[in-house]
């Protein structure tokens, strides 16, 4: 009887301790909230750039703007994301912001080459990316809001 009652002991302790630990991992809702914290840095970064294009600058605005959104790429690369949803989230976030930076140096190239059909060619390629970071967005809003 005591040998029952000490196993039954440990197993109830062991399964304690491995559900506190458990627990201790970040929340859905945490996560989701790293991610879309950047992200929205991101979308704060195009609209602000949309709003208030510097035609003056020329190239150099979208050079700037590139040099704004890699950093973004990078902290969206060093967020600990556990969920394996949301890591896919993160991926396609991750390689949206690397493909808008170089999207945006080489459109400020083409600008400075006075090569006005690529420079065009590569505006239409942002705009395609602004409808995936959109789709991006609507997909994670939906998993982050379920429960």
């Amino acid at each position: 009887m005591q040998r029952l009652f000490k196993q039954s002991f440990m197993f109830s302790a062991t399964t304690a301790i491995a559900l506190l630990f458990a627990g201790c991992g970040e929340s859905k809702v945490a996560q989701c909230n790293k991610v879309i914290k950047v992200a929205n840095q991101a979308s704060t970064l195009g609209q602000e750039f949309g709003k208030n294009p510097n035609p003056a600058k020329g190239s150099k605005a979208l050079t700037e703007l590139a040099g704004k959104i890699d950093p973004l790429a990078q902290e969206m690369k060093t967020l600990e994301i556990k969920d394996e949803k949301l890591q896919g989230f993160q991926g396609r976030f991750i390689t949206l912001y690397q493909n808008i930076s170089k999207e945006l140096n080489n459109a400020a190239g083409a600008i400075d080459k006075k090569n006005l059909p690529a420079a065009k060619g590569f505006l239409v390629s942002l705009k395609q990316s602004s409808t995936e970071e959109s789709s991006i967005v609507k997909e994670i809003n939906t998993y982050c809001s379920a429960k």
